[in-house]
């Protein structure tokens, strides 16, 4: 029974550890996209339109970043007619 006690409060030190761990990255995170956000800002990149977390490139819809053809084609006529 004692061997159990100590296994859990080994654990516990563990997850507690962890946890502070995961915290930090997390704030970590947070300040490096509040910098990249900042960055982008400062260049003009930022969509202004929508909520700053991302910058948007017309040839994708904003749902799952995919290319539409529809787009290659365009940009290839009018490739075509230079």
């Amino acid at each position: 029974m004692q061997e159990l006690s100590e296994m859990k409060k080994s654990l516990n030190v563990e997850v507690d550890q962890l946890r502070s761990e995961f915290q930090e990255l997390r704030s970590t995170l947070q300040q490096q996209q509040d910098d990249v956000t900042a960055s982008l800002k400062s260049l003009g990149l930022q969509d202004v339109s929508g909520d700053g977390k991302e910058v948007k490139d017309p040839k994708t819809d904003g749902k799952d970043g995919e290319v539409h053809a529809s787009s290659i084609e365009d940009d290839n006529a009018k490739e075509d007619e230079n």
